[in-house]
């Protein structure tokens, strides 16, 4: 049992019992509470650097929206295949009239050889144009091809389209994930 010295209010120091069990409760709270405050200003000094960081460039600014805008209407029609929300007709249309829009305009969008931190696009781009070119239709043939009258339709056509987009982003895409379209 170590002892301890502390100051009351209203009367001079005593003398407390700290057993050993009281101490072993002590370190881990410690420990729990000190990694919390470094953590906290990791988080505080990460979101200042991120803060810093400059702003894409305007080009590539876009493609990333483009992209992006492709992302939501996809996970949008593969969560109505996969039940996580109600299939819903006319959003599926909307979608798929969204995606047909957008993948029309991914040449456009890629025809300036700009590239900056934000960008995951390879160069691979502009040396092969007519190539990806070419998947870049692959992807709007498939937008057009959805099935967006019935849930069973969408599950059947919507692989043909996210096919599409992961053969291109092998290619194309410096670090492909699975729905990251930019």
């Amino acid at each position: 049992m170590t002892l301890h010295l502390t100051k009351a209010s209203t009367h001079p120091a005593r003398v407390v019992a700290v057993s050993p069990n009281t101490r072993q409760l002590l370190i881990p709270l410690f420990a729990v509470l000190s990694s919390l405050l470094l953590m906290a200003a990791l988080l505080l000094l990460a979101g200042k650097v991120e803060a810093e960081s400059p702003a894409p460039n305007k080009y590539v600014a876009e493609r990333i929206a483009l992209m992006s805008s492709q992302k939501k209407a996809l996970q949008d029609l593969t969560a109505m295949t996969r039940d996580y929300i109600a299939f819903d007709r006319s959003g599926a249309r909307a979608a798929r009239r969204s995606l047909i829009r957008s993948t029309r305009r991914i040449p456009r969008h890629f025809r300036r050889d700009v590239t900056d931190l934000s960008s995951h696009a390879r160069g691979g781009i502009w040396t092969n144009w007519a190539d990806f070119k070419r998947h870049a239709d692959d992807a709007e043939k498939a937008a057009r091809a959805l099935n967006t009258r019935s849930a069973s339709g969408l599950r059947r056509s919507l692989p043909r389209l996210i096919s599409a987009c992961h053969n291109c982003h092998q290619i194309y895409r410096n670090t492909p994930r699975e729905f990251t379209t930019h």
